[in-house]
């Protein structure tokens, strides 16, 4: 009889699936957290672009801190800020992903944006291509 054989064989295969399953589920809630964390690096990054232009065309306060103070909100951090010749500003940011497996380090999410003001001796008109 083949049935005594495959004693327990039932058993060692719901446990495999199981192990499968969990495996899948830790390695999608990794990913999610991953994807959702390098979104909120993007939009910091481009409002913290946005903020420094605004200070960069006033003149008024140094744009680096303004970048750093709206990263700073989010609990991002200002790996890079650069002021360039057009007073447009370039800001890369770096955000912490949230461990979801214990004992998984992963690098923080990094993100860059450029923003700056447009003056209109640099503006095109409308239909026209620039060169």
């Amino acid at each position: 009889m083949t049935w005594r054989t495959d004693r327990g064989s039932a058993g060692l295969l719901a446990v495999w699936v199981a192990f499968v399953v969990l495996a899948a589920t830790m390695a999608a809630l990794v990913w999610g957290a991953a994807l959702v964390t390098r979104h909120r690096a993007e939009r910091t990054a481009d409002l913290a672009a946005l903020a420094a232009a605004g200070e960069a065309v006033t003149a008024v306060a140094q744009p680096c801190q303004a970048a750093a103070r709206v990263a700073q909100g989010v609990g991002a951090v200002v790996a890079a800020c650069d002021v360039l010749p057009d007073r447009s500003v370039l800001v890369v940011v770096e955000l912490a992903i949230p461990r979801v497996v214990p004992g998984l380090d992963m690098p923080p999410a990094r993100a860059r944006a450029r923003a700056g003001a447009v003056f209109l001796s640099q503006a095109v008109p409308m239909g026209q291509a620039s060169r």
